[in-house]
């Protein structure tokens, strides 16, 4: 009986919980940034809704490290950490009533601290399959997700100047570096890491990391396959397979903790951390490159190729792993409507693939956020800002042609490559509604920062990066729009750019240095 009564006390505490949370700001749409897009107002509907729905799944979960944290939209009771990883990429724009970085210390404290608490309870949804409305332990699905924590960090701390952030979690606590060696000791056949759900898959050799499709995140790709076509319901997962996006994950966070290092002024862990850098930039170049297709493939342990073309070939754009030359052969194709442009750009498999499925089969062509959002900022990187733009347009009236024709009217989990559609999943149904979650990151930051323009901020040199249209029909820009302890509205047309400001800073625009004064500034556009 007694037991009973502690559970419906914790199922009410639960549902208390959730509804303070969601309760808890009625003014929280005032500290947004505003957009100012003349020329389609449908993009900035559809910003706001996805703002919307992503404050919809700001949870609080008693007894979690970190109580309030970004949900992905998916199972109550589990968190990802890639999901969680390109969430923050959107919530950085709005830290102050958006979770995002916290919600990564869940994983840190589940799985890296000394201490291992006692699991929390939370009742689990729809999508928690049998467990639905009972009960469950709070777990971290696939601990072996990409390690993007890192670069999430790094980023957000470029956006908001939150240097005591860093300090926490590489310089007092570690939490980066360990989990950089933590990926490395993975091995399915050690004892797995406390409070995760799935036991690993992923394993380091001489050359390179094993790997399978749910952990890695594509869940059904056919990377790997000795066939085709293969099971679309089922990803091959080759145990001879090494993963190029394994490896190039590693690389983007070696680089991502030195340039950590050189903010916090540790000349130890810089070097350390360079010269890791350097050693993976050197192995995916001789191993994962070939130069006849111009592309980066995954390989198998005898070192051959799998020539299997998905998005996942684009991370060593990000990880800046790529010369000029190779990141020139790899974003034509990101533009050629026979692999990854045309009708609606950045697909998940090369549209040449014999695997490939027209209305998406989830990971077999759908067009997802996260890998969008990746693909297009490696673009940025190598100075391909022109077909990021363009892209980024094509995608977002995909996402609003979809947000307005089909019912019900929301953002989706992926999107089809061939209609004005959310795509299929690997049993061809429709995948999940209401996905803010990651599928905010279009709506949101590519509209940002490369259809708006406002590229990239620096709180630390107070330094904003924009790349507005020569001439663009109507005005365009930001309204509320903060990096550090700036806040400030840069608006520009044919002939202007306007910016208002709380402190000065340095506005970069077409290669050209504004020294932005506190107050009203006119600069004459040439």
């Amino acid at each position: 009986m007694m037991k009973n009564i502690k559970k419906i006390a914790l199922i009410a505490a639960l549902f208390l919980s959730s509804a303070l949370c969601f309760n808890a700001r009625a003014d929280w749409k005032e500290e947004l940034p505003r957009p100012v897009y003349e020329s389609n107002p449908g993009f900035v509907e559809l910003y706001y809704k996805a703002w919307e729905l992503a404050y919809a799944h700001i949870d609080s979960i008693p007894g979690l490290p970190t109580p309030r944290y970004m949900d992905e939209a998916h199972a109550s009771n589990l968190i990802w950490i890639w999901d969680t990883c390109f969430m923050t990429q959107f919530c950085k724009y709005c830290p102050s009533v958006f979770p995002g970085i916290e919600s990564l210390d869940n994983f840190y404290d589940l799985m890296l601290s000394k201490d291992k608490k006692e699991l929390p309870k939370v009742i689990g949804n729809k999508w928690s399959g049998k467990g639905q409305g009972k009960l469950l332990d709070f777990r971290v699905q696939h601990p072996d997700n990409p390690p993007l924590f890192a670069w999430a960090e790094y980023c957000y701390a470029l956006q908001t100047g939150n240097l005591e952030r860093l300090r926490k979690v590489f310089s007092e606590r570690h939490y980066l570096q360990d989990w950089f060696r933590l990926f490395d000791s993975f091995d399915p056949g050690k004892p797995q890491p406390y409070g995760s759900s799935i036991k690993v898959a992923a394993k380091k050799y001489d050359n390179g990391y094993a790997w399978k499709g749910c952990p890695s995140g594509m869940d059904n790709t056919p990377r790997g396959r000795t066939y085709t076509p293969s099971d679309p319901s089922r990803c091959p997962d080759n145990p001879e397979l090494r993963w190029l996006d394994a490896i190039s994950y590693q690389a983007l966070s070696a680089l991502c903790l030195h340039n950590i290092a050189e903010l916090l002024g540790d000349k130890e862990e810089v070097d350390i951390w360079f010269r890791k850098y350097r050693e993976l930039v050197e192995e995916i170049n001789s191993l994962y490159w070939d130069e006849s297709d111009g592309c980066y493939y995954d390989i198998f342990s005898d070192g051959k190729k799998s020539k299997v073309m998905t998005i996942a070939s684009y991370w060593p754009l990000l990880a800046w792993v790529a010369s000029d030359g190779q990141a020139a052969k790899m974003l034509q194709k990101l533009d050629n409507p026979e692999y990854f442009g045309g009708f609606v750009p950045t697909c998940s498999l090369s549209r040449s693939d014999a695997d490939f499925i027209a209305t998406g089969g989830y990971w077999r062509g759908s067009v997802w956020m996260p890998t969008t959002y990746m693909a297009l900022k490696g673009a940025d990187q190598y100075g391909a800002g022109d077909i990021a733009k363009k892209e980024a347009v094509q995608i977002l009236k995909h996402m609003y042609r979809t947000y307005t024709d089909y019912e019900p009217h929301t953002i989706w989990e992926c999107y089809s490559p061939t209609e004005f559609k959310p795509a299929t999943n690997k049993k061809g149904q429709t995948v999940r509604p209401d996905f803010c979650g990651w599928s905010a990151l279009g709506p949101i930051s590519l509209f940002i920062e490369d259809v708006i323009g406002i590229r990239e901020a620096n709180a630390f040199t107070g330094t904003l990066l924009c790349d507005f249209e020569k001439n663009p029909e109507g005005r365009v820009g930001m309204e509320n729009y903060r990096f550090g302890d700036i806040v400030c509205s840069v608006i520009a047309d044919k002939r202007t750019i306007v910016v208002d400001s709380n402190k000065p800073f340095t506005l970069i625009e077409d290669g050209k240095k504004h020294q932005i004064k506190k107050g009203h500034n006119r600069i004459i556009r040439k």
